[in-house]
């Protein structure tokens, strides 16, 4: 299913592509660890959103990463993020069996660290 979204949509994929890169300096995909099914940990990939050095701007005393307002998020990662379509390459992601369409949100490592331990237990959802 992922890999036949692929191919109908790279038209799309490709303009997301060619907008991110003309807007700012920087890769057109971010990969970031995750950790997926049983603790495997693998690369999430989406569509940049943010300034090229984004993580390294981050300001670490400040609690919500996600403000609206947050100045590293491009003219062009507003529109993705507010239409969802930066979370378009995970689409390879499911092709490759590091995530599932339906399922748990995969979190990064720092989040299961922080969280309750017995939140760990959703890790061990299986795929359909």
């Amino acid at each position: 299913m992922s890999g036949a979204a692929l191919l109908v949509g790279w038209p799309l994929l490709g303009a997301i592509a060619l907008a991110i890169k003309l807007e700012s300096p920087g890769s057109v995909i971010f990969a970031q660890e995750r950790i997926g099914e049983y603790g495997k940990p693998f690369k999430m990939l989406k569509f940049r959103s943010m300034v090229a050095n984004a993580e390294k701007l981050q300001d670490k005393t400040s609690v919500d990463h996600k403000h609206p307002d947050d100045p590293r998020i491009t003219r062009m990662g507003r529109f993705l993020r507010r239409t969802s379509l930066d979370e378009l390459p995970q689409l390879i992601n499911i092709l490759r069996g590091d995530m599932s369409i339906v399922g748990p949100r995969r979190r990064c490592p720092g989040w299961w660290r922080s969280t309750n331990p017995g939140s760990a237990n959703v890790l061990r959802f299986r795929r359909a």
